[in-house]
């Protein structure tokens, strides 16, 4: 016998219900505890613990249970799998010059937490993220909720799949929202109550409230000196040489910390590692942001606009990047500048097979599919069909590089 949580809708919220029931047709239903003196033999039953998404609606709100305390050793198992030397997030004396009580979790890791749905564990593939914003630092010791609400359901034109929005929160334990995104997921059902209607941001959050107060530092930055190594420009394309892979057992220790579920991150008997299992789709943005890292240090501050999954991430795929710099305002505080870049990460291409190719402009704008994507490389980038995992439009805050020019 097996407990059959079903949900409900009672004031906009997705409630569950059990009961006992047999998997044969014609069963009977029992009590709690009544088993039949005449039962010889058990069968073997799944207990469905995802929310049912069928049906639905914009607005919904799913209350997620459980709670997690991000411990230093998971922020330093972070750093061993994604590079990043921006001070904000590997030093603490750093961190509190600038009024804040210890490093502060890395921006990747963040939105990995914020997006992580073990409930939706019947989703066919994440399709991206739209409006990732940091609103309030997070650190190690910090104990997470989450909350998840529907913003916008559609069916696929083939009418087999449904594509559903999610407006995601990540909470600490003082009730604060810490980071909130806009996660898209395809499942492998037509939705009973697909709706034009698309629930409207939220504009109750303060949105910029952790950018404003390190811009606020600039005098601080001022004195403590720019890191930044390199100066950059608009319309300069970026290929980074950092590269990295993601084993099956990283992958899968990732996901565990996170508390996925998904059969495709863990299942290798069912699927093959190296073709049918996937990276999670926050770890393949960490990758891809992890590659950028050393280039465009020193950052201080991200919000992610808008994140397209293009193909499949397996374990063992060597992800690399290149970045183009859409634009770049030097006039935000202090010595700080803000950049939008388009960050691409692909697969199993190294940085010298790119460097030097003409990348047409039209692949870094936001909002593309993977069939405009697959378009562009087969005409003009060969190289890269089937090879690109991640698009990624990005506001970054880093200090500027400052040279000085010395006549002698």
């Amino acid at each position: 016998m097996s407990l059959l949580r079903v949900a409900n809708r009672l004031n906009g919220r997705l409630h569950f219900q059990g009961a006992f029931r047999s998997m044969s047709s014609g069963s009977k239903f029992y009590e709690a505890g009544a088993v039949p003196s005449s039962i010889s033999s058990a069968r073997g039953e799944v207990i469905d613990l995802a929310v049912n998404l069928q049906s639905t609606r914009p607005g919904d709100l799913i209350e997620v249970p459980y709670e997690l305390t991000v411990s230093s050793s998971f922020t330093e198992f972070w750093h061993s799998a994604f590079y990043c030397h921006d001070r904000i997030n590997t030093s603490t004396p750093f961190a509190r010059k600038l009024g804040l009580q210890d490093q502060v979790l890395p921006f990747s890791l963040m939105l990995f937490l914020t997006g992580s749905m073990s409930h939706a564990d019947a989703a066919k593939v994440q399709v991206g993220f739209n409006n990732a914003y940091y609103h309030w630092p997070g650190f190690a010791g910090d104990t997470f909720t989450k909350k998840f609400q529907v913003k916008n359901i559609r069916n696929t034109s083939d009418g087999e799949h449904s594509v559903i929005t999610f407006k995601c929160e990540l909470i600490n334990q003082r009730g604060r929202v810490c980071m909130s995104a806009d996660k898209t997921m395809m499942f492998e059902f037509a939705s009973l109550a697909p709706s034009n209607v698309s629930l409207p941001s939220n504009e109750e959050l303060d949105t910029h409230r952790f950018k404003n107060h390190l811009l606020s530092k600039a005098e601080v930055l001022g004195e403590l000196g720019s890191h930044s190594l390199t100066p950059l420009r608009p319309h300069q394309l970026i290929v980074h040489t950092m590269c990295r892979a993601l084993s099956l057992t990283q992958s899968q220790q990732l996901a565990s910390l996170a508390r996925l579920t998904h059969e495709r991150h863990f299942d290798s008997k069912k699927f093959e590692p190296t073709t049918e299992m996937f990276v999670p789709g926050g770890l393949v943005l960490g990758l891809a942001m992890s590659a950028s890292a050393r280039d465009l240090h020193e950052i201080l501050h991200e919000e992610v606009i808008d994140v397209a999954y293009v193909n499949n991430c397996h374990p063992g795929d060597v992800v690399s990047a290149i970045t183009y710099i859409k634009s770049l305002d030097e006039n935000i505080s202090g010595d700080m500048e803000s950049l939008v870049v388009s960050t691409i990460g692909f697969k199993n291409v190294s940085a010298s097979e790119v460097e030097g190719l003409d990348f047409p402009v039209e692949l870094f704008e936001p909002g593309m599919t993977t069939r405009d994507v697959e378009k562009i490389c087969e005409e003009k980038l060969p190289l890269l069909s089937k090879k690109i995992v991640v698009k990624a439009e990005r506001r970054i805050v880093r200090q500027a590089s400052r040279s000085e020019a010395f006549l002698l």
